[in-house]
């Protein structure tokens, strides 16, 4: 049976902040991403894909559990803070820029 030891080096409260970052990224930061994320599926699959809205609603469903599960584990596994940060304010920048674009304009007949 392994024993999980951390560094005795650090003090309790790098430890204690450390810990705090990283739930917050993975809880708050993977909340953020994943709403913003749903909202481009959907709005992907239903004027791109012709996708009716309920069928882009199921869509953005499946796609924001898979992305909520996903920034978890990238929140869990990267090395230093400031980089799972980064990488979460930038999706988030990202899929905002896709949800919010301005909608196409139909072609003239």
């Amino acid at each position: 049976m392994g024993i999980a030891v951390r560094n005795g080096k650090a003090s309790d409260t790098s430890y204690i902040r450390l810990v705090v970052s990283r739930t917050a990224a993975a809880v708050l930061g993977g909340y953020v991403v994943t709403y913003w994320a749903g909202a481009a599926a959907a709005r992907i699959a239903i004027e791109w894909g012709g996708m009716s809205p309920a069928d882009g609603g199921m869509l953005s469903g499946l796609v924001q559990l898979v992305v909520y599960v996903a920034a978890i584990i990238f929140v869990c596994a990267a090395a230093s803070m400031r980089k799972a940060w980064w990488v979460l304010a930038a999706l988030a920048v990202l899929l905002i820029g896709i949800a919010m674009l301005p909608p196409e304009t139909p072609p003239a007949p």
